[in-house]
């Protein structure tokens, strides 16, 4: 921790030289804990930042967060820029009413920020609580994940590391990084899934920690859609053939279903698995599958179907398991997934697939036959692709 009380006065080590602090530690200056009022010793090393820690084993809400050096250099850091920035910048801050502590608390025209600063994995249920917690009181969370990151295209993320995924109407879906290491921030916009890990993203955008603030006032990059267009086929067929190699068709309940419903699972129409920018990201099944089961249960075996249709039959699929979302306890996704299901409605539209009836129901136009040989499908692929390409570019 790097706040103490030191003669009833709140004493931060990171306000201080090297000197100083070393000149109170010889001067037998004592120090309390501000939350549980226990003796603290100030440590000052040669490879650590100067802080305080406990010299008993008694409980204490910010002893058990048990912060690693790159938490207290990140908060430290951060703690100095944010001051710059705003007048009331509270390091360590004991919120009562949740019995929290943020690593910093930001106070602007009457509204709060709490800062949390993330380098261990912990459950995102616990980041949900949390996250929920400061919500019920008018405070506004930001995580800040500072894990080191995979470079690389694809960017390959851990569940964990997902978690931190936000949405906004500038960035999509992006993740915000910080390496106290290079005084950085790294921001990953338009995150587009390929796999359950990896994910596609516009050109990231770096922000040394001198320009940081918040909000973040940046100017979105151009989406990753010609990346991930250009790719998707690829991902597409190496999904289904990893699936094949891997996989038993007795043992995997979708191979199982898919073939137990007369379809070639190779042989698919490419109508099922389409990129559906940008609230794909919400799925973590492959977009096949959850694809495949708005055809399979609704839409080739419907004369006549509507939206409110496709929404059970999504959400039933979604309570027996058949398709899993990600997890992103920091980001409330709303009616997201009734977007998400509405853009590739609106897709399967433009392409000719269904067609809106007079009211609000469908009728599929396009009546797929399974074909019987190779030279068949790629006849179907040559059919499908520039009529995709063409009806995206318009878009």
């Amino acid at each position: 921790m790097l706040t103490a009380l030191m003669d009833h006065r709140h004493f931060t080590t990171i306000l201080h030289t090297k000197e100083e602090l070393l000149a109170l530690k010889k001067g037998s200056k004592s120090f309390t804990c501000p939350h549980c009022s226990s003796p603290l010793i100030l440590k000052i090393g040669n490879i650590k930042i100067p802080h305080f820690a406990h010299t008993s084993k008694l409980s204490c809400l910010i002893a058990a967060k048990k912060e690693t050096p790159a938490h207290i250099w990140s908060k430290a850091l951060l703690y100095d820029r944010l001051s710059e920035v705003f007048r009331d910048v509270k390091l360590e801050y004991y919120i009562k009413e949740l019995q929290q502590i943020p690593d910093l608390l930001i106070t602007v025209q009457g509204k709060r920020v709490a800062i949390e600063i993330q380098c261990s994995t912990i459950p995102l249920s616990e980041i949900k609580e949390r996250t929920e917690g400061y919500r019920r009181e008018n405070i506004h969370p930001l995580w800040i994940l500072t894990q080191p990151l995979p470079s690389g295209i694809p960017l390959k993320l851990t569940s964990f590391q997902q978690g931190f995924i936000r949405f906004s109407e500038e960035f999509h879906f992006f993740l915000l990084h910080f390496d106290p290491s290079k005084k950085s921030f790294t921001l990953f916009p338009h995150l587009t899934p390929v796999s359950t890990n990896s994910f596609y993203f516009s050109k990231e955008i770096k922000i040394p920690l001198e320009k940081f603030t918040i909000p973040l006032t940046i100017l979105p990059p151009d989406p990753a859609e010609s990346r991930i267009l250009k790719n998707w086929n690829h991902y597409r067929g190496k999904w289904m053939n990893n699936k094949i190699r891997f996989s038993s068709a007795r043992r995997d309940p979708f191979l199982s279903e898919v073939y137990g419903e007369g379809d070639i699972f190779l042989y698919l129409p490419l109508y099922i698995g389409l990129p559906v920018l940008p609230q794909m990201t919400l799925i973590k099944s492959n977009s096949i599958q959850w694809q495949y089961f708005i055809w399979n249960d609704v839409i080739k075996k419907s004369p006549f179907f509507t939206k409110e249709m496709i929404y059970a039959a999504f959400m039933r699929r979604l309570g027996k398991g058949s398709i899993e979302t990600r997890n992103f306890p920091i980001n409330p996704t709303g009616s997201s997934i009734k977007i998400l299901i509405d853009d590739y409605m609106s897709l399967l539209e433009k392409l000719d697939i269904i067609q809106k009836r007079k009211g609000r129901g469908y009728i599929l136009t396009a009546k797929w036959t399974c074909p019987k040989t190779f030279n068949e499908f790629q006849q179907h692929s040559r059919d499908f692709f520039p009529k995709l390409k063409h009806i995206l570019k318009k878009d």
